[in-house]
Parts: C-alpha cells; structure tokens; sequence
C-alpha cells in the first residue's frame, strides 16, 4: 500500500489527514482521454508506450519542471524519441550568475586576525563584507531558480537538482559563495557525462574538499570523511565496500587543498600518500582519479545509481527485473547518464499507471511548476528563496551530506497549508510574464492559463485547468471545489474567474503530485 492509499497518517491534525485522503487515481495506457479533447493520438510500436498529449506532459513533469498543454501538444507531435531527445538537448540561454569573490576566505582570514587584535570585536569593515555576502548567497539561490523557470522545457536544471541533492554540500559549513557556485557549475556542466567524471570532479572540488574535510586530508594524517561518503552515499551504497577499502581510498584521496587567494583545488604533491595501496581488491600507487575509478568499475555502482535515478524521476524503486536492466545498461554505456535517461524517459515503465500523477512535489519543483503554469515569472527573489526554505527545500543548503529524503518527507501539516496559502501568492503577487505587442501582460497571462475558447462554460472551463493543473484524474471532494468556485460565476468568464478557480486547485492535494 502506498502512502496516498493509507486511510491515515502519522502525522498533522485529522482533518488535514482527511484532506490529503483521495481515492487512488488510475490512468490507464490504453485510455486516452486526450483525444476528447481533440489531440492527435501518436502510437509507437505494439507494447511500448501509448504516446500522446497525457504522455508527454508526464515526461515534462518529472524530467523538467512541467509545461504548458499547448507544451505536450507539442512534444507529443514530435513522437516520443524526438520530445526525449530535445528534452535531452536543450540548454537554457546563458543567464549570468551573480559575481562572487574568489578571494572571500582569505579576506574572512584577515578579519579573523583583525578581530583577534581587537579582542573580539567585529569592524564595521567585517560587518558590511558579511551583510554583501549574505545578499550575494540569496541571488545565487535565486539566479538558480529562475534557470529552473526559464525558457522552453529542459532536462538539464532538473538533473543539476539531482546531483546537487546527491553530492550534498551545504553552505552552512562551506561559507564561501565562489566555490559553492563553482560546485554547482560543475554539475551542471558534467550533469549527462560518464559518472566518473563526475565524481572525479567532485573529489577535487573546492567545496566538496570543505564540505568533507578533504583540504585536511594529508599522507601524515589521513582523513576519512569523503572516501567514506563516496563509498555509502554516492557511488555504492552501504555493504559493497569495508573499512578497509576506507582507510586504503582516504590515502588515495590525500593531497588536495583549497587556494584561499583564489578558490581554486590544488594537489600539493608533499601531502600526498604515494604509496600502493589496495582498495576493493585492486592494487595500484592509486591518486583521486584511479581510486574512483576503481569504485565505478564495482557493478555495485551500476545498480546502487541506476536505483536512485530512477526513484527521483519516477517516484518509486524499480522492480527487480528492471532493476538489473537498467544496471545492465548503464554499464554497458560506461555509467553515460545522459544515456541512461534517454533509455529510462523512453520505458513503458515509466509512463505505467503505478508511476503517473504519483509524486510528491519537491518544495522547489512545485514552486516552478506553478510559477510555468500560471504564465508567471517567479516570485520576487527573497519572498521564493523563504518559501522554498519553508516548505523544506533550500537551495545549497541540503539538510545533511544525505541530501533531502524527499517523498513524503515533503508533507505535513504545516507544509501542505503554507503550499495552499502560497498558490494565492503566486495568482496575485507573482509578475506576468513579459509578452510583447499586447495592452496588459496580466490578462494575456491568463489567456494563456484558459484561452477565450475555454471560457464559454464551466464544465470547459474546469476541464482545461484541470489538464493544465493535474497529473490525474481530479477527486470527488475537488470537482466539488471547482463547482462551488464555478458556480459564483457568469459565462463566458472573465480573468477573475480564471484566477480564482486555479487557486482552488494550486490549493488542493492531488497539486502536491505530479
């Protein structure tokens, strides 16, 4: 029984409980409900996916941060291949990221020495440097989230997310904005590389190297911190490795520090442990690059991946039978994750009626959700970086070197109230979208959300925001909303309208999945 079947819950008040307890919602591959509405039905080949409007909204949900109907429309149209591959290829226009300090920790370090003279006491030098940094963590926050939010779907922000959440590091120890930004340049640019490469980079990276202790890590004294976390957390999993294949990789991982002029990795090769060592059976005088290299080659890796990937896009563990398929391939295309996901996005699995419409949002994907749905730009930076923090997901602030559990972590009784309060914040304080040639953005943002030719009665009305809303099929206790706010209304319908009934349904829990 999955969590949304149980007809109770550990946590919150009981009528929260009672709001979140909708029948299961069952979409089944042969029914498509999208040619009711007059969209093409594209078939594949017998057995595969049944491509269609339905289909490649749910693919736009869960590899990017949703889109539009008109969206689905048309990556349905291009065939399922296609939508994965342009999904794939996309990459957003370049938006600048705000300018950090490469020299921030070695002007911390002044300030230290200075405090230490004055007994203490802060200058107001130090003081006007901690208040810019500060503003400067909130725009990289923000920098990011518009990049979620902008321009046509993409697949690229949505799998930074996922390495970010998976090679967790929090600025709550790093403190230094340039090298945090750095990491997320990093997974950014390698997001669809071999995983080695990857993780290669993330062994010598400046944060990581903060993060884990690895800047302390020397042949003299070695610490374990990030061959610990490499093995457990992000190449194999707890089992697949023993305390001794730890001792044997912190030596190999020995070496590097962080510049404090500049923010920049450097191996110094007198701290650096040269001698053999062995780490899961294999013996060599291994550096950083061969003792990952070693880890990746491990089929643990394959499969401890491949399982983690798949749960974060589709919501819930693979089956043993596709758990060793797509292991199996993933290895075979040497750990290429942009590999990897054009095989898991093109799987009749992953369009299955267990996985549509079965997701609880993450904090940051519902924000830009709404935001693509509602034609909306995002929140103003401060009043989006404190919602996404309320709501359980800050931005280079993941809550432990696990990253966030995620699922069902993401609801309880007062985040499921701050989501419904925030939709109204999103229909009224969120800018539109700028569109030229038209008198008022606000009501072509609208017209965009339901287009004149919907608004003529309520039953197209509801039907239209609801394909533009949900994942699935609304419950009882939801149309009744959407009646009872529908029935306040005369037709054809004005943008008011229109508002206020997408505020219902932001509000209500089926919104929570996608």
């Amino acid at each position: 029984m999955r969590w949304f079947d149980k007809p109770r819950f550990p946590w919150g008040r009981p009528e929260v409980r009672e709001t979140l307890c909708y029948p299961r919602v069952e979409i089944h591959q042969k029914r498509n409900r999208a040619q009711s509405a007059g969209f093409d039905l594209l078939m594949a080949t017998p057995g595969s996916v049944l491509w269609n409007a339905d289909a490649a909204a749910h693919l736009l949900r869960r590899a990017a941060f949703g889109g539009t109907p008109e969206e689905a429309r048309e990556f349905a149209s291009l065939g399922m291949e296609a939508a994965v591959e342009r999904l794939l290829a996309f990459s957003k226009d370049e938006i600048a990221p705000p300018a950090t300090d490469p020299g921030e920790s070695a002007t911390r370090a002044r300030f230290r020495r200075e405090k230490s003279k004055a007994n203490g006491m802060a200058s107001e030098e130090e003081r006007e440097f901690n208040r810019e940094q500060r503003r400067i963590f909130d725009d990289m926050r923000s920098w990011w989230m518009c990049r979620m939010h902008a321009g046509p779907p993409g697949a690229r922000e949505k799998l930074t997310l996922f390495w970010h959440g998976h090679f967790a590091t929090s600025q709550t120890k790093v403190r230094f904005n340039h090298i945090m930004l750095g990491q997320n340049q990093t997974l950014r640019r390698l997001a669809f590389a071999p995983f080695r490469e990857l993780c290669t980079a993330m062994a010598c990276d400046p944060a990581m190297l903060v993060w884990l202790d690895g800047r302390s890590n020397k042949a003299s004294a070695p610490n374990e911190n990030f061959a610990r976390e490499v093995m457990e957390l992000f190449a194999l999993g707890e089992g697949h490795y023993s305390e001794e294949d730890i001792r044997e990789a912190a030596r190999a991982f020995t070496g590097w520090r962080v510049d404090p002029v500049n923010g920049r990795a450097v191996f110094t090769r007198r701290n650096f442990d040269g001698d053999t060592k062995k780490i899961l059976g294999k013996q060599g005088n291994f550096g950083a690059e061969e003792a990952v290299d070693v880890i990746c080659s491990r089929p643990a890796c394959a499969e401890f991946l491949t399982a983690k990937i798949w749960e974060f896009y589709a919501g819930e563990p693979p089956n043993p039978t596709l758990a060793r398929m797509l292991a199996s391939y993933y290895r075979a295309r040497d750990l290429n994750t942009g590999d990897l996901l054009r095989k898991m996005f093109s799987l009749p699995d992953f369009y299955s009626p267990s996985v549509r419409g079965r997701q609880i949002k993450s904090p940051v994907q519902w924000l830009v959700q709404a935001s693509r749905e509602l034609g909306r730009q995002m929140l103003p930076p401060a009043l989006a970086i404190r919602l996404a923090a309320n709501l359980g997901q800050d931005l280079f602030v993941p809550p432990s070197v696990k990253g966030w559990t995620g699922g069902p972590s993401w609801i309880n009784s007062a985040t499921l109230i701050r989501r419904s309060n925030t939709a109204r914040i999103f229909a009224v304080a969120a800018p539109p979208l700028p569109r030229d040639g038209v008198d008022s953005m606000d009501a072509a943002a609208w017209s965009a959300v339901a287009p004149e030719a919907d608004r003529a009665d309520a039953g197209r009305l509801a039907a239209r925001l609801q394909r533009v809303f949900l994942a699935g099929e609304p419950s009882p206790s939801t149309r009744h909303k959407l009646e009872a706010q529908l029935q306040k209304s005369s037709f054809p319908c004005s943008d008011e309208t229109v508002r206020e009934a997408s505020v219902v349904l932001l509000g209500v829990p089926e919104y929570q999945l996608c």
